[in-house]
């Protein structure tokens, strides 16, 4: 158990760090109303992956 803790810290740690790395780039297409759309698009595509999801562990549980 112990050495899954100690595995998740590090693989945490790994991507905070390529996080915070890839945060420097700047983009120079960057247009807050193409932000909002994809973001938009990426919710609305998760809703109904998330309830039948939520209803197929509601069935089995």
């Amino acid at each position: 158990m112990t050495f899954l803790i100690i595995l998740a810290m590090i693989v945490c740690v790994i991507a905070l760090v390529i996080t915070l790395a890839l945060t420097k780039a700047q983009d120079p297409n960057y247009g807050s109303q193409r932000t909002i759309k994809n973001l938009s698009y990426i919710y609305i595509g998760l809703i109904p992956v998330i309830v039948i999801v939520i209803g197929v562990f509601w069935m089995f549980l």
